[in-house]
């Protein structure tokens, strides 16, 4: 880990060790957004309307707490450190998560309930987790580039969680009786993501300096980030990129069953996406230290416009069309979080610069809350919707001109939340020479500070 030479340069452990815990977050994010309204509509009957209102309640009761949250991991003095004991909330989140994969039979109108309850149990476990985990990126290297590095490595551990979750309810399925599918698959992914959270929390250290530094006040540090310009256009382009993924991720099982009659066929899709997601990471990497992060964000952003453009134009005849716009998808998609990962840790010197303080967890649980936020609308939404387009659960087929309207719906949403979303990018300010300066008026500044004490001495 960097402790203060310039390069600023993290060792291989630390990064693998840090990388890794991101494959346990990601399996249960991706597990929830391509299956949980599957599971609650399809497998328990709960109808598509109340499942998106299930996902709006739990989100927006979890999210208005994130920042809170935020500044306590900022504030926070334990011996171990301020983020890693924060680590340990992964336990309860994997018992939540669980649980609410199993709900048990004959819950009748409590199946709401349920969902809703662990749902929000499950969230509320995770911010505490994940807040102080992703605040904890910023402070191992305060290198422009080499943050670049890390989040490739991050984001490359997480898409093997993506992988995981977008493909173990159907291996589940294939070798299991129906019942214990999605049971079963809940349980594995509540011990990969203690076992990941653990790992990170014995395995990696904290920067003492940064522990010492002035504590924020909780209003203070939400006025810090409303002044913050750079962080403010990074959180739009964030959240608006978070509601298209989740738009198209929630209704491709529903596409390929009912639009494409082949339930397996969302599996094959799948792979296809992240084949595309797992051979990317070299050319995002080098065309990020190339171009810079703001145009790799734009060209991520619109490959994936494209491609969700482009589904519009096939029909269920055109298998290789399919396959290579779900590649071409996977393919775009690390290019955004790639980029988001790293350009979220740049706008913290540009907060420190004005304020003298670091805020990561602040930053991060502001980031939590909104993606929370945009997420529950995009779900609140789409249930509706769904109903609105014909869709009836259990029902074994859709009529030709609902199952249409199913496509458009997958289709037409995610493309212009895409293009939204580039175009707010695009005013992004911080590059890699402006990132350069601050960190050398940081750097002078302590360096002042430091005399300004032995001369006092």
């Amino acid at each position: 880990m960097a402790t203060g030479n310039e390069t600023e340069t993290i060792g291989l452990k630390p990064i693998l060790i840090y990388s890794q815990a991101q494959t346990g977050l990601n399996l249960c994010a991706t597990l929830i957004a391509l299956h949980l309204l599957y599971f609650y509509t399809d497998r328990r009957g709960l109808s598509p309307a109340l499942a998106g209102l299930a996902f709006f309640i739990a989100l927006v009761l979890d999210a208005v707490t994130d920042p809170l949250v935020g500044n306590i991991s900022d504030r926070a003095r334990f011996r171990m450190g301020r983020r890693r004991p924060f680590f340990l909330a992964a336990i309860p989140m994997g018992l939540g998560y669980f649980m609410l994969f199993s709900p048990p039979e004959g819950l009748g109108r409590w199946l709401f309930a349920w969902f809703v309850g662990f749902y929000f149990v499950m969230l509320s476990s995770r911010k505490f987790y994940e807040t102080a985990y992703g605040a904890l990126m910023p402070e191992l290297t305060l290198d422009y580039d080499e943050r670049t590095r890390l989040s490739t490595f991050r984001q490359l551990f997480g898409t093997g969680g993506d992988i995981s979750g977008a493909l173990l309810p159907f291996a589940a399925t294939y070798l299991l009786a129906r019942g214990l599918d999605f049971k079963v698959t809940g349980a594995v992914c509540a011990l990969v993501v203690a076992g990941g959270a653990l790992w990170a929390f014995f395995g990696l250290g904290e920067r003492a300096e940064f522990s010492l530094r002035e504590r924020s006040g909780f209003f203070e540090a939400l006025r810090s980030a409303g002044s913050n310009r750079p962080f403010l256009i990074l959180l739009a382009a964030t959240v608006l990129a978070f509601m298209a993924v989740n738009t198209t991720g929630v209704l491709i099982r529903f596409l390929a069953k009912y639009w494409y009659h082949d339930e397996g066929a969302a599996a094959r899709w799948l792979i296809a996406y992240f084949a595309g997601s797992l051979i990317s990471y070299p050319f995002w990497f080098r065309i990020t230290l190339r171009i810079e992060k703001k145009p790799a964000f734009l060209l991520a952003m619109l490959t994936n416009a494209l491609c969700s453009l482009l589904v519009m134009a096939v029909h269920p005849g055109n298998v290789a069309a399919i396959y290579f716009l779900m590649w071409l998808a996977g393919f775009g998609a690390i290019g955004i979080w790639v980029t988001q990962m790293s350009a979220a840790a740049d706008v913290i010197e540009w907060d420190e610069e004005r304020t003298g303080r670091r805020q990561e967890g602040a930053y991060g649980g502001i980031i939590s809350m909104s993606a929370k936020i945009g997420i529950a609308v995009t779900m609140l939404v789409i249930g509706p919707m769904m109903a609105a387009v014909g869709y009836v659960p259990h029902a074994a087929a859709m009529v030709p001109a609902a199952a249409h309207n199913l496509k458009v719906l997958f289709s037409i949403p995610a493309a212009s939340i895409y293009i939204a979303s580039a175009i707010v990018f695009s005013f992004y300010p911080i590059t890699r020479d402006s990132h350069r300066r601050m960190r050398e008026r940081l750097a002078a500044r302590g360096a002042g500070a430091q005399a300004g004490l032995k001369s006092t001495a």
